[in-house]
């Protein structure tokens, strides 16, 4: 990432995970790079106002955590020294699953738990000390974009922007390149449409998951033997659970999750009983644990998919990439590990042309949608199904099916919790799951059980 810089001045709406990251790869291609952020960043890793899922529970997949080290290498090393080490996801993760259990097996798949504020307070210092071109506006909040007429279409110049809550102090900023990195907050639509350009269509899948999270003190000698827990809800009589992980400062940090009507208490009472309606050993756990604090609450967790890809009118010299384009519901925790594919993609893209943007926001655009297909399509199969009506189509009840039959059969079969991990963390693709031998294994079993209903939370 040496290279000599071309470009005069970029633009990047956001200084979470996604906008760090994307500043960290337009660095080596621009002159000057800024990051507009509408909070005042913490001097120490805490929870902040623009990042409401930052008291709750974190964790970068194995496929995001290579991602980053090849945007930051030796960030891992960072984390750890920062008391948050990666974990084997097999081995040291508990999967409860509505039909059982997967024992521990040792994999290679190694997950980040570690706390949000931690996570981007070490990528915040590493992106800024990498280069010294990449800087950060605090407290300003960008409210549209100006443009230019060229060839035929628009291309964006730069933003306006209010510094504080004085709406009445509006000033423009000049930028070779601007990058919306806002997440689930993004007002790009709207600034498209006070263009003159069509907004693009959407699709949104809420399954209405509502979470509430606490934090527990881990006293020495009375850590658990695991490092995370998942249960996933599942679709249509398991509407309860949780992920839990272990993060620094000797931690427990406890996130329950409900679907629909089912979202858990965020009194203390009501809190621990909701533990008690879960799989395996964590009310125990935390029956022994010290609380740091009332259990907090968050709700906004419906999937939703901007396809901007396919507007005809993209204005050229502008970006949009992480939540701002694709937000998942966050159970599935896809949102980091996509976000740094994107950037990374974003860096090739960069590389590739390095004298000459046009065409690369549409080009970016497209590249950026493909790297949402999957991981969308693997959140909201399942999400769809807590549906009033939830969809009749052949392949959404055969796919569902299929996952169906996964379900059943990864807690005794070590291969297919290997690949499910791996599909999962998005190491592999889905495709991985349709491998013959596992077509074959579920096809056999199918055809020998009788139809059973699982049993109740």
């Amino acid at each position: 990432m040496g290279r000599t810089r071309r470009h005069e001045h970029a633009l990047v709406i956001g200084a979470g995970i996604a906008g760090l990251l994307t500043a960290r790869v337009l660095g080596p291609n621009f002159t000057t790079v800024t990051v507009l952020e509408r909070d005042r960043l913490p001097a120490h890793p805490s929870p902040r106002p623009g990042v409401p899922q930052g008291r709750h529970a974190h964790a970068l997949q194995a496929g995001g955590l290579l991602t980053l080290e090849r945007l930051l290498p030796g960030i891992g090393d960072d984390l750890r020294a920062a008391g948050a080490p990666p974990v084997d996801f097999c081995a040291q993760g508990q999967l409860h699953l509505p039909y059982g259990t997967p024992p521990p097996r040792t994999s290679g798949i190694l997950i980040q738990p570690v706390s949000r504020p931690l996570l981007e307070a070490v990528i915040r210092e590493r992106v800024l000390a990498a280069d010294a071109r990449i800087r950060i506006e605090e407290g300003v909040t960008v409210t549209g974009l100006t443009t230019e007429r060229y060839r035929y279409q628009h291309r964006v110049t730069g933003v306006h922007l209010i510094r504080g809550r004085n709406p009445g102090a509006v000033r423009h900023l000049s930028a070779t390149l601007v990058v919306d990195t806002s997440g689930r907050t993004s007002h790009l639509p709207d600034w498209l449409a006070a263009l003159g350009l069509p907004r693009p269509a959407e699709t949104v899948v809420d399954a209405h998951v509502g979470y509430a999270t606490r934090a527990y003190r881990l006293p020495v000698g009375q850590a658990p033997d695991w490092s995370a827990v998942f249960q996933p809800p599942y679709a249509p009589h398991s509407p309860h659970g949780c992920f839990v992980i272990r993060v620094e400062n000797d931690q427990l940090i406890v996130t329950l999750q409900g679907v629909g009507g089912h979202h858990p208490p965020t009194d203390p009472a009501g809190f621990d009983a909701f533990t008690a309606t879960l799989t395996g050993d964590l009310h125990k756990v935390l029956a022994n644990l010290e609380p740091l604090g009332p259990p907090v609450r968050y709700a906004r967790t419906a999937g939703r998919r901007l396809h901007y890809h396919r507007l005809r009118l993209w204005p050229e010299c502008l970006l949009a990439l992480g939540d701002a384009v694709c937000a998942f519901n966050p159970v599935y925790a896809q949102g980091m590990t996509v976000a740094a594919q994107q950037a990374l993609t974003l860096g090739e893209l960069l590389s590739a042309r390095p004298q000459d943007l046009d065409g690369l926001a549409p080009s970016f655009q497209r590249r950026a949608a493909r790297i949402t297909t999957w991981p969308w399509h693997m959140s909201t199969l399942p999400d769809l199904h807590w549906q009033p009506e939830p969809p009749r189509s052949l392949p959404h009840r055969t796919a569902h099916w299929y996952l169906d039959q996964w379900q059943r059969l990864v807690p005794q079969d070590p291969r297919m919790f290997q690949d499910i991990a791996r599909v999962s963390n998005m190491l592999a693709s889905p495709l991985l799951l349709a491998h013959p031998r596992h077509l074959i294994r579920v096809c056999r079993s199918a055809a020998r059980r009788k139809p059973q209903r699982r049993s109740q939370p």
